[in-house]
């Protein structure tokens, strides 16, 4: 699978420059969930959904997380839960499922932008030497990296691997069938400055 090489490589995280060697870094890699069934009320995995899960599985199989996150939907869970099963991690859900929230229970039903605040949260609170995964939706992954420091492209612009940038904060500009995207995000714990930010595809050879 290409690029799996380059994602091991960003992983193995080695301060490259004197600016990184003084910080107190905090990995992030974000996907967005892997297909689902919109037909069914909770909307779980497909079975090329459970297949693109194993495949995600495959390619971090050396990196060990130190925390796993989804978001409050059933198909965020199943995307990392071979992932977290392996290391005997919890998936932390945000918000979580039978939590209220304004008055209504959390189903997966509630809006996925219910799941901004809480995740950006956590992930911007994990202490130095943190690695984390987090499962994310469309309609909130954008939003999440915008909350942890990368901007949102201005008028005209595109982002690319020399612009850190997010096109917008919605799906409305997310590539609708798009699920082999990953986010590896670099943060210094005490300040929240941007270390490194790069998007990567950890499926593109299936295609």
């Amino acid at each position: 699978m290409r690029y799996l090489g380059i994602l091991v490589v960003l992983l193995g995280v080695a301060p490259a420059s004197a600016r990184m060697a003084h910080a107190q870094p905090v990995s992030m890699i974000m996907v967005r969930h892997a297909e689902a069934d919109a037909s069914q009320p909770t909307v779980p995995l497909t079975e090329a959904g459970r297949r693109r899960a194993q495949t995600l599985a495959y390619a971090l199989q050396h990196v060990r997380f130190t925390h796993i996150l989804g978001t409050h939907t059933i198909r965020t869970r199943q995307t990392v839960e071979a992932i977290a099963a392996a290391q005997e991690l919890p998936v932390m859900q945000l918000p979580m499922p039978g939590s209220m929230l304004d008055g209504s229970l959390v189903t997966d039903q509630t809006s996925r932008r219910a799941a901004i605040e809480p995740v950006a949260e956590a992930l911007a609170r994990l202490p130095p030497g943190s690695m984390a995964l987090a499962a994310l939706n469309s309609e909130n992954i954008y939003a999440i990296l915008n909350r942890l420091g990368i901007p949102v492209a201005g008028p005209g612009q595109s982002c690319t691997a020399s612009r850190r940038c997010v096109p917008c904060t919605d799906n409305s500009c997310y590539p609708r069938d798009d699920f082999d995207r990953m986010w590896h995000l670099v943060r210094d714990a005490s300040t929240g400055e941007t270390l490194a930010f790069v998007e990567l595809r950890y499926g593109v050879a299936s295609r």
